[in-house]
């Protein structure tokens, strides 16, 4: 298995040379869906069935357009694909409430490559995905047992191993929320029906 193979399954789905330049997404355990649209403000009543294959990449988060939220299930836990609102810590803390585990990666063309966990109202980890070492929460190593065996940091340099290249450090991150899932996002969650909401655009008026 190449060690970056979920990187490149995603971008298998947009082969452009600004393929995968940003993803967010959230792992949400035990929520109600109507809940959790309404935590990131979409309109629960415009569900429609959609699949990630034909969903696109969704609004860059400003506002000013409409904007979608992808929900299927994923083994006991919602998987939701947005823009890099819903990985924010407020959206990550509110949706944790009531002793729920959230899990969100964030990847993007500003720098932002970060996996985040959060239970019951609280950050507990936050992980730089290229660089382990940058971590912070209320128990900044309670992903580690989930580590094992993969490889983020960029800047290692181990004799006798490739180089890590960034698309590495996100499968691997992908890999870590799999393990604690438990299942790992595929290309049948990709091409299966589930649901997009849509979150209005903000009045500019």
């Amino acid at each position: 298995m190449a060690t970056d193979d979920l990187y490149q399954l995603l971008r298998s789905y947009d082969p452009s040379d600004a393929s995968m330049q940003q993803f967010y997404a959230v792992w949400v355990e035990g929520i109600p869906v109507e809940e959790a649209v309404v935590i990131l403000n979409g309109d629960p009543a415009s569900g429609a069935p959609d699949s990630f294959s034909g969903w696109g990449s969704g609004s860059d988060g400003s506002g000013s357009e409409a904007a979608g939220l992808l929900f299927g299930r994923i083994g006991n836990w919602t998987l939701i694909i947005s823009d890099y609102r819903s990985t924010e810590d407020e959206a990550l803390l509110t949706l944790s409430g009531c002793g729920r585990r959230i899990l969100a990666v964030s990847w993007d063309f500003h720098g932002e490559t970060v996996l985040k966990y959060a239970r019951d109202g609280e950050l507990v980890t936050v992980l730089d995905i290229l660089d382990t070492s940058d971590r912070s929460g209320s128990n900044p190593n309670a992903l580690d047992p989930y580590l094992h065996g993969l490889r983020f940091n960029i800047d290692d340099d181990d004799p006798g191993e490739p180089a890590i290249e960034p698309r590495e450090s996100f499968t691997s991150a992908l890999t870590v929320i799999g393990r604690m899932v438990g299942h790992q996002i595929d290309r049948d969650w990709l091409e299966s029906t589930h649901t997009t909401y849509l979150v209005p655009a903000d009045d500019l008026d």
